[in-house]
């Protein structure tokens, strides 16, 4: 492998992620290019292949993944297909950068722990690299608010926000369960459940949770779920995530948006609130941060490609890892079940065979 390392991108399904790394890579990163894209839909692919990697289209992902000129894949098509897709990269020897949810069932999440042992596979979770969320990681590493006893992350967007691509006019494989895994509670929940398992440091012992159409019920999945965790810390976490707001939103309020409590302080963390980061000690007192531009939200795909190429060109493990991803989903299938049986359910279940 060259020091300039050739990518690939495997399914332009989820959209809001593919496009805005593809811009990145065509602005230009340092040991990165962008090589060929690969779609099924020829008219969303050769659109797609033109503006970001010089016309070369593939129809069949395989196709790609037979290129010499490529070394590593991002993999952001529609979810039931993500096994597939990175047990083919593993026996061509490419590396993953894949796309959440890692799978939409424990078993095909297995498949890709098991690929990730032939391949380096690194879990694309935005929220480890967006920088407010860094710095309130290291505030909690530092002490600066005690132990962290409880967390609350919410994100509310309406269900028209979520289209099968970037013309589209429904949400496509987003509401087809079979592709996707659900709807408004797995689409941004297994982003949270990554998010508390870095925080906290811990995984979940147990969930209680609530899953339901509320606004939105002509789709034939949910726009609604929220779950209650208790982690093997001692420490409860809650994740509402959700499809169901009425509309866009106004100035004054922030769609996604965290409340960390510790034994000595509180964070309060916003996407896009200002200010983003409010970190309430008494040990330190008060204090904010803000960033504005691109430094506020996109530059988390520049710092993910960033520390993806450095994972595959140098000696260290992908971080997060498809064990992260395989954890995260875990503690979201659990909530499923939990909405679906009216009570509490013990996490893992079921562990199975080959991870670990």
């Amino acid at each position: 492998m060259s020091t300039d390392l050739g990518i690939g991108i495997i399914g332009l399904h989820n959209h809001y992620h593919a496009f805005p790394m593809a811009n990145y890579l065509k602005r230009g990163m340092p040991g990165l290019r962008l090589v060929a894209v690969a779609d099924e839909r020829a008219d969303v692919g050769e659109q797609f292949a033109r503006e970001y990697c010089g016309g070369n289209y593939h129809a069949d992902y395989r196709d790609l993944l037979n290129r010499s000129d490529i070394d590593a894949v991002i993999v952001t098509s529609y979810t039931s297909i993500h096994a597939d897709q990175v047990e083919a990269a593993s026996e061509a020897g490419k590396a993953v950068l894949l796309d959440k949810p890692i799978a939409t069932n424990l078993e095909d999440a297995a498949r890709i722990v098991a690929a990730s042992r032939r391949v380096k596979v690194m879990m694309a979770y935005l929220l480890r690299f967006l920088p407010v969320y860094r710095q309130a990681w290291e505030a909690v590493q530092e002490g600066a608010v005690g132990k962290l006893v409880s967390g609350f992350y919410s994100i509310r967007i309406p269900a028209d926000f979520i289209k099968d691509s970037p013309n589209a006019t429904t949400q496509g494989w987003y509401a087809d369960v079979a592709k996707s895994g659900g709807g408004g509670f797995i689409d941004h929940g297994v982003h949270f459940t990554d998010f508390f398992r870095w925080f906290f440091a811990s995984d979940a012992e147990d969930v209680v949770a609530r899953i339901a159409s509320l606004t939105y019920r002509q789709l034939p999945v949910e726009d609604y779920g929220i779950a209650t965790y208790r982690l093997k810390s001692g420490a409860i976490a809650t994740v509402e995530s959700t499809w169901h707001a009425a509309e866009w939103y106004g100035p004054m309020a922030s769609p996604d948006r965290c409340t960390l409590t510790g034994t000595e302080g509180e964070i309060e963390l916003h996407y896009q609130k200002s200010p983003q980061l409010e970190i309430a000690s008494r040990l330190r007192g008060r204090s904010y941060f803000d960033l504005q531009g691109e430094d506020r939200d996109l530059i988390c795909y520049r710092n993910l490609l960033d520390e993806f190429g450095r994972c595959v060109l140098g000696d260290r493990p992908p971080t997060p890892s498809a064990l992260d991803g395989y954890r995260a989903l875990e503690m979201v299938l659990a909530a499923y079940e939990s909405s679906r049986i009216g009570r509490a359910v013990s996490i893992p279940a079921e562990e199975p065979v080959g991870v670990s």
